[in-house]
């Protein structure tokens, strides 16, 4: 073969090489895109892998989301919103216990006003809203009705009686009266001596008759739902028949307290005397007079005692709220001519 054709045989041979070469790559590296590409079979007994939760993966590869051990961040923020609050509202029986632990250690002002900021709140069912009641009307008894000095006390504290001062004028300047200042002091009025410290409350009271429930609460400083008032004590009550008492706001009229009352009957009885065990005032009244509902214009209607306690908790009257004896006797002295007012509710 002469030497041009040799050299031309080299050539192709190193062309048919390199064709060779390329086919084989291209064969290798579909190969390999194709095993890629193909997804990883789970084994026969394995779960199905959980949704992706949170954020929408950005674009590209599919990523594999977290093992159920290693939640996402998302997964822990909606486990955080399910924990309850690090503080929660004292339930009423955590406040009953915190208030009789502070009576317990003689506190007994800073557990009245704990129970009272509770019973104001107007969120109680009927047996916590009962229970409260029941132990500020304990409280009552010592800070209020005993003969304790409290000086602190918002609603009462204590006064100096300066030189030629009467009871009743000391009363007078705590809107309350000088039978309830004789009364919690244990003093009689013509004894008052200058220079001693007597008890005092900052009246006057305020009474809320429930026609539904036959009671009568009592509060200072304000009707419930005032900032100022302060509940105290309560009474069973009797009303008048046939729904007859009126709905109402009534004021204690001035001048219509009266001790041993004359009976004039309406019914036609006649006049029956104070001291006629017939008389059915039961030894006091307190005259109202309307000022707001149903209230108003209505004349002779009046609190007072009855010689039938078994028509308390009962409609026996002709309209009057009645009292038991014992009770009618406390009322007397707290309400204040012209300042207590007295409201009846369905």
């Amino acid at each position: 073969m002469s030497r041009p054709a040799r050299r031309i045989s080299r050539a192709l041979i190193v062309i048919l090489a390199m064709i060779v070469s390329l086919i084989a790559l291209s064969i290798i590296y579909r190969v390999r895109r194709t095993q890629i590409a193909a997804p990883i079979a789970p084994p026969a007994n394995s779960l199905p892998l959980p949704p992706f939760i949170g954020p929408s993966a950005p674009d590209g590869p599919a990523t594999r989301p977290a093992a159920p051990s290693e939640p996402t961040s998302s997964t822990v923020v909606l486990a955080s919103a399910l924990e309850p609050p690090t503080t929660l509202p004292s339930s009423p029986l955590t406040i009953l216990s915190d208030a009789r632990a502070k009576i317990d250690v003689g506190n007994l002002l800073a557990a009245r006003t704990q129970l009272n900021d509770t019973l104001q709140s107007g969120q109680l069912d009927p047996s916590d809203d009962a229970a409260i009641k029941a132990m500020i009307q304990q409280i009552s008894q010592t800070v209020v009705f005993g003969r304790g000095h409290f000086p602190d006390d918002p609603w009462g504290g204590t006064c100096s009686v300066q030189s030629g001062e009467s009871l009743a004028r000391i009363a007078a300047q705590h809107d309350t009266t000088w039978e309830l200042l004789s009364r919690i002091n244990g003093i009689d009025p013509r004894h008052l001596r200058a220079g001693a410290t007597i008890k005092v409350v900052e009246g006057p009271f305020f009474g809320v008759v429930d026609k539904h429930k036959f009671t009568m609460d009592l509060y200072l400083g304000g009707l419930p739902g005032e900032r100022s008032s302060m509940y105290v004590t309560s009474f069973s009550v009797g009303l008048g028949r046939d729904q007859s008492t009126p709905v109402g706001t009534w004021m204690v009229e001035p001048h219509h307290k009266l001790k041993h009352p004359t009976y004039y009957s309406p019914r036609g009885e006649g006049v029956i005397a104070a001291d006629d065990p017939k008389n059915p005032l039961g030894g006091y009244w307190i005259g109202l007079t309307g000022t707001e509902g149903q209230a108003v214009g209505k004349l002779s209607y009046g609190i007072h005692g009855t010689i039938d306690p078994s028509s308390i908790g009962k409609q026996s009257s002709m309209g009057c709220i009645r009292l038991r004896t014992e009770d009618i006797a406390l009322v007397y002295d707290l309400m204040v001519e012209g300042k207590s007012m007295v409201v009846v509710k369905d």
